[in-house]
């Protein structure tokens, strides 16, 4: 399939320059449903699933899953599409376990993770019987070995998150690795070790699989495979044999034509090498191998509309576009300098005139989508789109000056789907017009 870059796989730019997906009207359904708007392609995300699926087969003889990491965006739109796709799912929350249940993922398919679970979520993975609850801490360890006793009737599946000493070329706000990680088990000052005694000794607890996840946007293949060693070694060490292993996800994607090559099989020929290489050194059976991608599998698949507002030329020269949206839908650059780039809808293939930075509406002078971005000439009304926008920002979104979140759309040819409504200001509560 001819693609271009950095858009989802079903765009089409005119000769005119008008820029379609899946073959839908962009400017029709922003204003049939309000901007900004958040689409998702099916085509796209169907392209990523299946993608990792076979490379996974192709690269690993064991038994593997892929399972999505509903922290990248989730809504019960959204999980009954997945669920269909025969995915596992990564959850953090009771919020994102009940979405996932209302999907339509079985139990047998859900990963409770997290670096401080409450008992009540906890409890409900006993409950529900969650195919592996992640355990993150020793002090998370003793708990759930509490409420299982006190509940009485089934061991707690679980793995271990085992946070390696690595480190890893990333923001530090997404580093999950290293001495001062917040997440898991950490390997050098022993506590790894002694959570696999506890597990193993314990009446009430069933320590089938290790973990780890190092960070997000990740593009160098050799950081997981020396996590993996890491973990193997401590594994020998406790002649502890993992049934299941999860190196996290993390895997990157292009945001811009700068980004690394974000190529599945660089990934997977270091994860699959690695945990091969491991179990014949030590003689032991392939475990089950599951992945847990969030931001790969959705990100190029979801774009964000916005209506150009006001323009003006500061006093220095600079350029600014504010759009009807920003910081409170996508705060990605405020966080940790994300980098987008950016086209309008119906200048698709203009000439870009000079650089501009595209700001939000909001009353922060960090929000800023873009610092610099080559744009055409636009007018008040004309419609921007924001590639690569499918992972966490509609997850962190807020409502910041009491901004309502976005309607999102899952656009197929055949039709489009509401995944997830605009919120309404007056049905919420937050104002009410004079009478």
């Amino acid at each position: 399939m001819d693609s271009i870059p950095l858009l989802p796989l079903s765009s089409h730019i005119s000769p005119t320059g008008c820029l379609t997906i899946a073959n839908q009207d962009l400017e029709l359904l922003a204003n049939q449903y309000g901007t900004p708007l958040y689409l998702y392609d099916a085509v796209t995300i169907c392209h990523q699933v299946n993608t990792l699926k076979n490379l996974m087969k192709q690269a690993y003889s064991g038994e593997s899953l892929v399972a999505y990491a509903a922290k990248a965006y989730f809504s019960e739109g959204l999980s009954r599409r997945l669920a269909g796709m025969d995915l596992g799912i990564d959850v953090v929350s009771l919020g994102e376990l009940e979405l996932a249940l209302r999907g339509g993922f079985p139990p047998g398919a859900i990963h409770l993770h997290g670096n401080n679970k409450s008992e009540a979520e906890l409890a409900a993975a006993l409950e529900i019987n969650v195919q592996a609850i992640v355990v993150d801490n020793l002090d998370e360890l003793y708990l759930l070995e509490s409420l299982a006793s006190r509940r009485g009737t089934n061991k707690a599946r679980i793995w271990l998150r085992v946070t390696p000493l690595l480190q890893v070329r990333t923001h530090a706000h997404i580093d999950t690795s290293g001495a001062n990680s917040k997440f898991g088990l950490h390997i050098e000052n022993g506590q790894a070790a002694v959570a696999i005694r506890h597990a193993r000794a314990s009446a009430w607890l069933d320590l089938v699989g290790l973990h780890t996840h190092l960070g997000s946007q990740l593009f160098e293949p050799e950081t997981y495979r020396q996590a993996i060693y890491q973990l193997y070694h401590l594994a020998q060490s406790e002649n502890f044999i993992p049934q299941e292993f999860s190196p996290g996800g993390g895997w990157g994607v292009r945001y811009t034509a700068g980004d690394p090559d974000d190529n599945y099989e660089l990934w997977l020929e270091a994860v699959c090498g690695a945990i091969g290489e491991e179990c014949s050194r030590l003689g032991w059976p392939l475990p089950r191998l599951i992945l847990e991608p969030g931001r790969s599998l959705v990100g190029r698949a979801g774009v964000a509309l916005y209506r150009v507002g006001a323009q003006k030329i500061t006093a220095s020269g600079l350029r600014i576009v504010a759009v009807d949206g920003g910081l409170a839908d996508n705060p990605r650059q405020a966080l940790y300098q994300a980098r987008y780039t950016a086209l309008a809808v119906h200048q698709a293939n203009a000439t870009l005139v000079s650089d501009a930075r595209l700001v939000g509406k909001f009353c922060e002078s960090g929000d800023v989508l873009i610092p610099a971005v080559l744009l055409p000439q636009v007018e008040r009304g004309d419609l921007i789109l924001v590639p690569v926008a499918g992972a966490y920002q509609l997850s962190m979104a807020s409502n910041y000056n009491l901004a309502p979140r976005p309607a999102v759309l899952w656009l197929e040819e055949s039709g489009v789907e509401l995944l997830q409504q605009r919120e309404v200001p007056q049905d919420s509560g937050w104002w009410r017009l004079p009478q």
